[in-house]
């Protein structure tokens, strides 16, 4: 019996469960409220980062008009009414998002974008049309309603995640320097998004030889919008459209934890625990800059309160469609197996989800697999629901490895420990500068540590362990773990599949605790937030004692003397915990259920001053460094590139063909070039010849060919890359005349050699241009170190 039937059965509610009866006359009593708190905050954060409000007004219609109407009746169709109206919302917008999405790609094909729009149309004229639809127009009534209690912690939530974004938008500016020292992956959203906007025959626009094997469906959604709304897709990426996909993941993940749990606080909990409950950090002194900027914990613990929510599109868009499949399932395994309305949705979903990112249904996979074989030995008995999602699972899988990827792996491959070599804590003391399988090991054991400290609460899951739902979740968790633990990409990818789960552990290890608990009171709160405050004490006597100083690794401080430095402390952590544990079952005699349940806030505790040094970060960093417009980071986007981009796009068709002499955003010593340099396709929203090509599929095969990472292979078609740079180093009416008759390049982008971005000149890698070039073509436009020539 959960733990919401219990407090029923004892005539017990705590405030967050009570249900809302009091007179709805005020605005101030309404749970609208905070959701205007929210709306309102954001359009001023929007205003502070330099959006208007007109754009602001414009974004939000769309997105309530086209995408979260009709996605809400829809999901309210599925499910025969309404759960509740922040549920019914947040699972409404992630719909809507899925329904564009999948009309927009042949609609795109055809050559018209906007009718795209006719869609939501469609839908929200039916529900109004058809008599037996209307009641879907419906809320839940009182009984479904929001608690206030409830409304108002997802509001602090949401505001918490909006304050926490503007660690991004300071970073991301619309002035030199800070457009050209911006995110070093922002130039490829860009360039996807214009590609999509203006194509849909799958070709890097980069690089026009390679295909598109990537999960792209985010591009398509905010070229989707740009056509609807008239907003430049800069102003989309970098500011608007993931702010409520943020939102609505956060609610959906509360309304996930609400449904396993069986009560809105324990909802409420889920979402906490999945955003804000990190590893413990018990050092006293800070992690590299890098680490601190992005929002890095000491090891991966999966966090979501990463930077990754803004710079990678999309791991946030593939989170938000992930939540309501994983809803629909939890209905499937729960006694709604023969619901056809929830098969339909549950096999069309995952079109969107494994498009949106490849790392989820593989997850969601693995956790079905380990239900039906779990329950096949121990109870032998074949879960059909279970069996059944897998076959939908598995063919999307099949088919998005066949048509989208293409086959191609992006790198991704079996390689123990490597993410070990990307651990913050081992980076910022350089024991990983030489990086010995007994060092990979100790990082791996603090790594599974922290694990069992932020999510001890699956302990209170084990009289339930051969429950669908339990095992679900378990395999979940397990191929996250497993994936960070024994698979590897250059591109640290493989953490992608801790973050997609880690929502899901933590509705496990939240509905462990509460099944620890025999009642929960009000008076029943207090030890465990004694148990969480004496967790903080320990964590914050120890930065106290722990030097404020980096151990690094030098010669005069080996390795082993490190290795103390970050062993000692989760040491003494783990000895806490155990001493507390055998004290409570032992002198006090306390509960089993309570004793471990009071363990389990004790290292909740041990928690809670990780994310407090992640926010306070964030304002102490903004209030000595600036709120905006920073360009701290590294160069990645030449003076001029913006504003050339927008002439050309004014001055050129979307089929016209690029050729640039840039190929290297940087020059190391010795000539290697960093091969990312995207911006030209980016900000023009046109293709290019070659500009560069990394971060395409055959750039990460030939990394094993060519033996560097894949942003430092030489293109893999000489002759191609001959015949563009002759163009600029040698002009003459062959080699442009090649260009445009072979390669049909209408346009030539240069840039100066001696960029901005290096200090000194170049060792090698770039292409200079000749003073010749003005002959064999017409300069039409200059700014910065850009000019660009038409070919006649």
């Amino acid at each position: 019996m959960v733990l919401t039937q219990r407090a029923e059965h004892d005539d017990v509610r705590i405030a967050l469960d009570a249900p809302d009866r009091r007179p709805r006359g005020r605005f101030w009593r309404s749970p609208w409220l905070p959701a205007a708190v929210v709306l309102v905050a954001s359009v001023a954060v929007l205003r502070c980062y330099d959006v208007s409000l007109g754009k602001s007004a414009i974004f939000a219609a769309y997105i309530a008009l086209g995408i979260t109407l009709p996605g809400t009746l829809l999901w309210r169709l599925v499910h025969r009414g309404s759960r509740s109206v922040p549920e019914d919302l947040a699972a409404g917008t992630a719909i809507g998002y899925a329904v564009e999405v999948l009309t927009y790609i042949p609609a795109r094909a055809l050559g018209l974008p906007l009718a795209t729009q006719l869609v939501p149309l469609a839908v929200i004229a039916t529900f109004a049309a058809v008599p037996g639809l209307r009641r879907f127009w419906r809320g839940p009534g009182p009984d479904g309603r929001a608690p206030l209690a409830f409304a108002w912690t997802m509001a602090v939530v949401a505001l918490l995640l909006l304050g926490w974004s503007t660690k991004y938008f300071r970073l991301i500016g619309r002035t030199w320097p800070s457009y050209g020292r911006t995110d070093i992956d922002l130039p490829f959203h860009l360039a996807l998004t214009g590609e999509f906007k203006h194509h849909m025959d799958f070709v890097t626009p980069w690089v026009i030889s390679e295909p598109v094997y990537y999960h792209w469906f985010v591009y398509a959604e905010m070229a989707s919008t740009s056509w609807a709304t008239g907003i430049e897709p800069w102003v989309l990426i970098t500011r608007l459209t993931l702010l409520p996909m943020i939102v609505a993941y956060a609610v959906l993940v509360a309304a996930f934890g609400r449904r396993l749990i069986g009560s809105w606080w324990g909802g409420a909990l889920t979402a906490i625990a999945a955003f804000f409950v990190l590893a413990p950090d018990p050092y006293g002194w800070p992690l590299r800059s890098f680490y601190r900027a992005y929002a890095f914990n000491v090891v991966d613990d999966g966090s979501n309160l990463r930077l990754y929510l803004w710079t990678s599109p999309t791991q946030t868009f593939g989170s938000l469609l992930f939540v309501p499949l994983m809803l629909v399932l939890l209905d499937l395994l729960r006694g709604h197996g023969s619901d056809r309305r929830r098969w339909a949705l549950f096999a069309l979903l995952p079109a969107a989800v494994m498009g949106a990112k490849a790392t989820f249904l593989p997850t969601l996979f693995c956790g079905l697999l380990l239900l039906l074989a779990v329950q096949l030995v121990f109870k032998r008995r074949l879960n059909r629901v279970a069996l059944k999602a897998l076959g939908v699972v598995l063919f999307w899988m099949v088919f998005a490895q066949v048509v989208l990827f293409g086959g191609q792996s992006q790198g991704l491959m079996v390689s123990p420990l490597l993410a070990m070599r990307r651990n913050a804590a081992g980076a910022t003391t350089a024991l990983i500068s030489d990086p010995q399988p007994w060092r990979l090991v100790v990082l791996l054991a603090m790594t599974v540590m922290c694990w069992v400290m932020i999510w001890g609460g699956v302990a209170g899951l084990r009289r339930r362990w051969a429950a669908p739902e339990v095992l679900l979740l378990a395999g979940l968790g397990i191929a996250g773990t497993a994936a960070l633990v024994i698979g590897g990409q250059v591109g640290g990818s493989e953490t992608y599949f801790l973050m997609g789960a880690r929502p899901y552990v933590a509705a496990a290890a939240t509905w462990g605790l509460v099944l620890l608990l025999p009642r929960l009171t009000r008076r029943g709160l207090r030890p465990l937030v004694a148990a969480v405050v004496a967790g903080m004490a320990v964590v914050g006597l120890l930065r106290l004692v722990d030097t404020g100083r980096v151990p690094v690794h030098t010669r005069h401080y080996n390795a082993i003397l490190v290795t103390v430095q970050l062993i000692y402390p989760y040491a003494i952590l783990a000895a806490v915990a155990l001493a507390a544990g055998f004290a409570l079952r032992r002198r006090y005699r306390m509960a089993r259920g309570m004793s471990a349940a009071l363990v389990v806030a004790l290292m909740l505790g041990f928690s809670v001053p990780t994310a407090f040094r992640q926010f306070t970060y964030a304002v102490t960093d903004g209030a000595q460094h600036g709120w905006k417009e920073r360009g701290e980071l590294w160069p990645v986007v030449t003076e001029g590139t913006r504003e050339a981009g927008r002439w050309l796009r004014g001055h050129s068709s979307p089929d016209d063909l690029i050729a640039t002499n840039a190929h290297c955003v940087y020059v190391a010593g010795g000539g290697v070039c960093d091969r990312r340099h995207l911006g030209i396709a980016g900000y023009t929203e046109r293709r290019v010849l070659v500009e560069s090509w990394a971060y395409t599929a055959e750039a990460h095969n030939q990394e094993l060919v060519q033996g560097v990472p894949q942003e430092n292979t030489m293109y893999w078609r000489p002759p191609v890359l001959i015949d563009n740079d002759a163009a600029f180093t040698t002009p003459s009416a062959a080699t442009i005349g090649r260009l445009r008759d072979h390669y049909h390049v209408r346009w030539l982008w240069t840039e100066d050699v001696y960029n901005w971005s290096w200090n000194d000149p170049p060792s090698g890698g770039e292409v200079p241009v000749s003073e010749d070039l003005r002959h064999f073509a017409k300069l039409r436009y200059k700014f910065g170190h850009v000019a660009i020539y038409e070919i006649d």
